[in-house]
């Protein structure tokens, strides 16, 4: 869901349905099948300034990080920076008993940025390569393909296209000009 334009009809607030830019902001939710080292799970993508509600453990939190990652799990809540920085169990309390008596490996402690140094100065692929780019980068794609509609879309990766509405795979694909093509 984006932020929506408004206008009063009648002393009446009504939707505008925009189709010139998107949203100002928007929440975007996916739902993942379960995948070879992953059961089924949920993304809720926040943008734009909108944020999830401060989940209970952080009670005396006034406001969450303008970035971040905020991973609910089964048995617990982890708060991190938006490149997974400095992640912390919540509340606090189960951080500070997580740490008790542990001494952590430096990887880590060492920072998303020095993984990916390191990577590239030893030849390896880093944790944030662009060859592992490609899901990621379809999953936005779809999710701005979701904004520009406005409909629930069911996709099949395999096959990249969206079964419940394959006319719109036409937003994943460009017809170039002649001359132009890739």
């Amino acid at each position: 869901h984006g932020t929506r334009h408004r206008e009063i009809v009648n002393q009446v607030s009504r939707g505008i349905r925009n189709d010139v830019a998107f949203p100002y902001s928007c929440t975007v939710r996916f739902k993942f099948p379960p995948q070879k080292t992953l059961p089924a799970f949920e993304l809720h993508w926040y943008d734009g300034g909108m944020k999830p509600n401060i989940p209970d453990e952080l009670e005396n939190v006034a406001e969450l990080p303008s970035e971040g990652m905020l991973i609910v799990g089964d048995q617990g809540k982890i708060l991190a920076g938006f490149n997974s920085e400095n992640p912390k169990l919540i509340p606090e309390a189960r951080m500070k008993d997580w740490l008790k008596g542990r001494t952590l490996a430096p990887d880590e402690r060492e920072s998303w940025q020095d993984l990916w140094i390191d990577a590239f100065l030893a030849g390896k692929e880093s944790p944030g390569s662009f060859l592992l780019a490609g899901p990621v980068t379809e999953t936005i794609q779809l999710g701005a393909v979701a904004l520009r509609t406005g409909k629930r879309l069911l996709y099949d990766s395999k096959a990249m296209s969206i079964t419940n509405a394959p006319e719109l795979d036409r937003y994943f694909r460009r017809e170039y000009r002649p001359g132009w093509e890739i």
